[in-house]
Parts: structure tokens; C-alpha cells; sequence
């Protein structure tokens, strides 16, 4: 679908999405699943053959950043890229997935043997999923949750946990191939700094809430210059990573958009966790307690930073760019 003949807005799609993300706070996983399909919001990037949209990531945008701002507890992210990338190889799997009949999840660390064998790690919300996609050496197999054991691992984030996942060898029901897995990991990153956009303007939020109406020596905490100065900066930082998004969604599929891309991911995964950060420290004491949910986006954001390896990815960057400067040196 062409989102210029159909007069289609990115922003058309956030309060749908801020509306079906705070109703979800009330169901299980499985009814977050169908509220999320009801509301047409899991297909957004999937292909009209298997009941999806057809949109470009940008239109995916403001509905990761509404599950960012509302702590949702589902693999969204996830879910919108399996939909998407396996509407050719399985469409009746991305068909389910969209209709919210079906739950599944990727494996963002670590590669399977050949024979599908070993252990890979990262699978937000595996633990009830159907499906879970795992990397193999010259792509990605699509396996059932059901021949596969898992194990909790040690991570920060409660709402969308991490599960280790051990593989049996079971014949997959679809396969990626190399190009296809490259993409899908591409796509994901602009969509983590969606998750992280949004998680960081729900703390900057919060922040502002608290130090407009705490008072301290008989004044708001606001009067006090320095933390004016300190939200003043964290803003500026949410507004450049809110450029950084937009140059990655508009750019082209070249290598200057998959820089753009990237770069989005990096000054999110940079950004994000110093205005959480700064937050908790505008808090106070109470910054720490559980009473006060930034922490739980600063768990977010720091899990989904893991996710897309972002030490990794800012040394091949860095290399990237060192070697483009080289080359067009006299």
C-alpha cells in the first residue's frame, strides 16, 4: 500500500495506539494479543496477502512509541517484524499473528547450529509464545515454543522478561534467509528507538510533574535553577533522538539510510538511559522506590539496548565511517 494515494499520517496511528496500549495494562498476554489485533495495529508492516497494511516502518513508529510510554507488556516489536518478514515463507503464521491467535517472539542473541541444535538467548516473552525465530548462520528458523526448553534469564526488565532458549533440533516451520534476517534486524532497530522514545518522554514527564509540584524550603523544586537546566537538557536530547527517528524513517534504502538507521538506534540506546537516568535523580530518594515507575522504564530501555548490541554496532559504525574518511582522503 502506497501511503501517498492513501493519504495516510503516522501520527493517525498514536492515539489508537496510546488508547489499545492503556487498555492492555488489564489483560493477560493472550488478550493484550487480541486487543492489539482488534485495534489493527499488528499488521501495520505485513503484506495486504496476509491481511496486513502494507506501511513502511514509519508508520510503525508512533505505535512503538506508545508501548514505550506505556510500559506495555508484550513483544510488540517482535511480533509487528515476524508479520512482516514471514508473509512470504509462512504466510498462515503471519496471517495468525496479526489476528492476535498466535503469540511469538525472536531471539536476539546467539546463533543456532546447523542441525537447530544449542542455545541462544534475548527472547523477550518466550515464556507463552507459540513461535520463536531463532538465528542460524545463513539466516533465521522459525521453530514452535513447544520443542524448545526455556529457562528465565537474569535481566533487568520485568515487564517484557528475557528467556533463555535451549533447541532440540526440531524441523523449523519456515526458514529466513540471510538478506531477509539482515532486513528484519535493520527494521528492528529503528523501531527499539521508537520503544525507547517513548519510554524517555514518559520519564521526562513524570519528571516534570514532580519537581511542578513538589515544594522544598516553601518553593517548588522547579524554582530551583539547576533542575530547570537539567530537564531543559534532557529535553533537548528526547527532541534530537525524535530527528534521529525521523532521518532513519525518510531516508532511503541506500547505505546513507542504513547509517541513518543505525545512528537512530545509537542515539537512542546513548540518550535514553541518561534522561531515565537524570529522572530517577530529579526524584530524589524516591526516584529508587518502586512507588515511582521510572525505574521501570530505565529497565526497559537498558534491555532493549542489549538487544540490539549497541557496543557492537558503534565499533562497526565507527570502523564504517573511519574507512569512508579514508578512502576519500587525497
Amino acid at each position: 500500500m502506497d501511503a501517498i494515494t492513501t493519504g495516510l499520517d503516522p501520527a493517525e496511528f498514536a492515539d489508537s495506539a496510546a488508547r489499545a496500549v492503556a487498555a492492555c495494562a488489564a489483560l493477560d498476554p493472550a488478550g493484550r494479543a487480541a486487543r492489539l489485533a482488534e485495534d489493527g495495529l499488528l499488521g501495520v508492516l505485513a503484506g495486504e496477502e496476509v491481511g496486513g497494511l502494507a506501511l513502511e516502518p514509519r508508520f510503525a513508529v508512533p505505535i512503538l512509541q506508545a508501548a514505550g510510554a506505556g510500559d506495555l507488556a508484550f513483544p510488540l516489536l517482535e511480533t509487528l517484524l515476524l508479520a512482516r518478514h514471514l508473509a512470504g515463507p509462512a504466510p498462515d503464521i503471519a496471517a495468525a499473528l496479526i489476528a492476535g491467535e498466535v503469540r511469538g517472539t525472536i531471539a536476539w542473541a546467539g546463533t543456532a547450529h546447523p542441525d537447530l541444535t544449542g542455545t541462544v538467548g534475548r527472547a523477550p516473552m518466550a515464556r507463552g509464545a507459540d513461535w520463536v525465530l531463532v538465528r542460524v548462520a545463513d539466516g533465521a528458523a522459525l521453530l514452535p515454543a513447544a520443542s524448545l526448553t526455556l529457562s528465565d534469564a537474569i535481566g533487568l526488565d520485568e515487564t517484557v522478561p528475557e528467556q533463555t532458549v535451549a533447541l532440540s533440533g526440531a524441523p523449523p516451520a519456515a526458514r529466513l534467509d540471510g538478506n531477509t534476517w539482515a532486513a528484519l534486524t535493520e527494521d528492528a532497530l529503528v523501531l527499539r528507538a521508537a520503544l525507547i522514545l517513548g519510554a524517555a518522554e514518559t520519564c521526562l514527564g513524570l519528571a516534570v510533574e514532580h519537581v511542578s509540584t513538589r515544594r522544598q524550603f516553601g518553593k517548588p523544586l522547579v524554582a530551583n535553577q539547576a533542575m530547570r537546566h537539567l530537564l531543559a537538557r534532557h529535553k533537548l536530547a528526547l527532541e534530537g533522538l525524535r530527528g534521529a527517528i525521523t532521518r532513519a524513517t525518510t531516508s532511503a534504502s541506500d547505505a546513507t539510510g542504513l547509517l541513518a538507521r543505525r545512528a537512530a538506534f545509537l542515539t537512542a540506546a546513548a540518550q535514553g538511559p541518561l534522561i531515565a537516568e537524570g529522572v530517577i535523580q530529579a526524584h530524589g530518594g524516591m526516584g529508587f522506590t518502586w512507588e515511582v515507575p521510572v525505574h521501570r522504564h530505565l529497565r526497559r530501555i537498558r534491555a532493549l539496548e542489549a538487544q540490539g548490541d549497541a557496543p557492537r554496532l558503534r565499533e562497526a559504525v565507527a570502523a564504517a565511517l573511519i574507512d569512508a574518511n579514508e578512502s576519500g582522503s587525497p
